[in-house]
């Protein structure tokens, strides 16, 4: 990621010398630099990026005030950073002893000054500010999809991502609100409000069948990564159109590229979702082996060894954004 940092910071200055008439050449430049900023763990960096190009976009295209199509989505997956961190916390503390467990509260306060949240924390009605992160994202993933379904010529894959972005949004409000009620009720950790993933369900689905429909089988698995999250929650954890398929798909497209960075999310999403104690947590369905035990050559794997796999990744490539989440998993499931 260093060097696609540096190539993407020499871009701008090039775009910037180049005097060039085409103001998206400024816009795009900035978004691409500020994208590799935050895969690289470097958010401040990013998101300043992210609203230099935006107040740009606001200037040339007044009615378009907010960053759309790819541009748009790298925004969004920035802003939803600390909730989706968040709520993979609050599913890891069911692996845990309970003992151990600390409170999702103490987690969410902990990022508390995740980007857009100043803006939205003093709503007063109890919701915590990741959530209200979430609900900022989906309003502005909302209005770029209406910007996009109003064009008869805008690609699918702009569509598809804004589907993406509000499903993202829905589920991490979804389990970040539940584990906020659950606290309030004293109760042990458990599924969020089947209910709640309804909205998110919707969305995900239409992100991946837009995906496909673009014929943006590179982009693919950032849809299946999200609904294998979904369907591991609401039972749906092994056969057919289940997380286990998600990510065995997700994996086949990855490992052809090769995709690093996406391989690497994958070895997570395995150890995070698999690995789990099934006596810390309620759920439907229950998967009673871990679907990936073997190797090739036939050894035993495990959860674990996926976590160990994710690691190299992160490292080798200097994907930084995902070293909080790795330490997380890692403290939750290496110490079981």
């Amino acid at each position: 990621m260093a060097a696609a940092v540096g190539d993407a910071e020499q871009s701008v200055t090039y775009a910037d010398r180049s005097g060039c008439g085409d103001w998206r050449n400024f816009i795009n430049t900035r978004t691409t630099h500020a994208g590799a900023l935050h895969q690289a763990g470097r958010r401040a960096e990013a998101e300043t990026r992210f609203r230099e190009a935006e107040q740009m976009q606001k200037e040339m295209q007044p009615d378009y005030p907010l960053l759309y199509s790819l541009r748009g989505f790298q925004y969004c997956d920035l802003l939803l950073a600390a909730p989706e961190r968040a709520a993979w916390q609050g599913l890891l503390e069911c692996a845990r002893p309970r003992a151990q467990q600390a409170p999702q509260a103490r987690t969410a306060s902990e990022y508390s000054e995740a980007p857009d949240s100043k803006s939205t924390a003093a709503a007063g009605d109890g919701r915590t500010p990741l959530v209200e992160s979430c609900r900022a994202v989906s309003a502005r993933a909302a209005q770029t999809l209406k910007w996009m379904q109003a064009d008869s010529g805008a690609p699918l894959l702009d569509i598809a991502l804004d589907h993406l972005t509000l499903g993202r949004a829905a589920l991490y409000a979804a389990i970040l609100d539940g584990s906020r009620r659950r606290e309030e009720a004293d109760g042990p950790p458990n599924a969020p409000d089947l209910r709640l993933l309804t909205s998110a369900a919707t969305e995900l689905d239409a992100a991946v069948a837009g995906l496909r429909r673009a014929g943006q089988v590179q982009e693919l698995p950032l849809g299946l990564l999200t609904r294998a999250w979904l369907r591991f929650l609401t039972g749906a954890r092994t056969g057919p159109e289940s997380a286990q398929a998600d990510l065995d798909e997700a994996w086949e497209i990855a490992e052809r590229g090769p995709m690093p960075l996406f391989l690497a999310d994958i070895h997570l999403h395995r150890a995070r979702l698999f690995g789990i104690s099934s006596d810390e947590v309620r759920m439907p369905n229950e998967a009673k082996q871990y679907p990936w035990n073997q190797n090739p050559d036939g050894s035993p794997r495990g959860p674990n060894d996926d976590l160990a796999a994710a690691r190299r990744l992160i490292f080798k490539h200097g994907y930084l954004r995902r070293q909080e989440e790795l330490e997380d998993a890692e403290a939750a499931l290496l110490a079981k």
